[in-house]
């Protein structure tokens, strides 16, 4: 992986946060760098392609670092102890008009709710547990359990489009 010094190097004439979010884009904005795909389900060292930008959003530091941590803790040790692999999505859902702005531009948009869903699988590759979460991404600090089901019905409900299978066979046996 290389920085934004070296992209500008190799790429004379790119400007540097044109199109994606800087890190000075999180200073003194009030929010966490938020994981999409935390950087706790992985090993060392792969979980270092964790901490980039391009997979995080605004969260607010609250629900980040409280019930979404726990959240995400819960998972990796459900990981662990049960799954032989876990395949896992996890999206945000953009704000209509919330926005980090710097110099009176519109920098990065603060998600309303971050989700995720998970589907747990044996070592035949059959389920054997699935489940989601969605968290408001407010100082609420909640995260809703959701069952797959659940968690499509409440996407399509965000998003107007439908929203299909999110696991093979939606993850049953």
């Amino acid at each position: 992986m290389k920085d934004g010094y070296w992209l500008g190097m190799d790429y004379p004439g790119v400007y540097l946060g044109e199109k994606q979010a800087l890190n000075e884009d999180y200073t003194n904005s009030g929010f966490d760098r938020g994981h999409l795909n935390p950087n706790g389900h992985h090993p060392v060292p792969s979980r270092n392609a964790t901490f980039t930008l391009t997979n995080v959003v605004p969260q607010n530091p609250k629900t980040n670092q409280g019930a979404w941590g726990n959240h995400e803790s819960q998972l990796t040790s459900l990981f662990l102890e049960k799954c032989s692999k876990a395949y896992v999505l996890v999206g945000a859902i953009p704000s209509a008009n919330n926005w980090i702005i710097k110099n009176n531009v519109k920098r990065v948009n603060i998600p309303d709710y971050v989700w995720n869903a998970y589907c747990c699988v044996d070592n035949n590759d059959r389920p054997i547990q699935s489940g989601a979460g969605t968290a408001r991404n407010t100082e609420e600090n909640y995260v809703e359990k959701r069952s797959l089901d659940e968690l499509g019905a409440f996407l399509q409900q965000v998003s107007n489009k439908p929203v299909g299978e999110l696991f093979y066979n939606h993850c049953r046996a």
